[in-house]
């Protein structure tokens, strides 16, 4: 069980994240348990496909942009990469703790950091976006 503390407005608050099962996790904040319904992960656009006459070829509406997503529900522990880096395959970009466990998330291709999605202590669903490539 991870603990993290938070000072909101002044107070103090010790959270600890029990488990998530479901979309739903089961934290004690300062000593009392609470069940929180997380959002279910978006399910990706489809990407439509337009067609056209004879002899003139379809063109496909493909984002230009790649998500680089949580392989496991988690907590964000820290964030490697920053906007504008240039990554290779296999670089790390966040680091996330699932299950007590540290798990580097890499991406599967090379590209330019166009957006953070995620920050550290942040609680992340399975397959949701960490980062943003261009």
């Amino acid at each position: 069980m991870k603990t993290y503390k938070y000072n909101i407005n002044g107070n103090d608050y010790e959270v600890a994240v029990e488990g998530i099962e479901n979309y739903v996790a089961t934290v004690t904040v300062n000593g009392e348990s609470y069940t929180v319904k997380m959002p279910e992960p978006e399910k990706p656009a489809h990407h439509p496909v337009v067609v056209k006459p004879a002899g003139v070829p379809a063109v496909i509406d493909k984002p230009k942009k790649y998500g680089v997503k949580a392989p496991l529900p988690g907590v964000i522990v820290d964030v490697k990469v920053k906007p504008g880096d240039e990554i290779k395959r296999g670089d790390t970009v966040v680091i996330l703790d699932a299950m007590k466990m540290e798990n580097n998330i890499t991406s599967d291709r090379a590209g330019k950091i166009a957006e953070i999605c995620v920050v550290p202590g942040e609680s992340v669903m399975e397959g949701k976006d960490l980062v943003i490539l261009e």
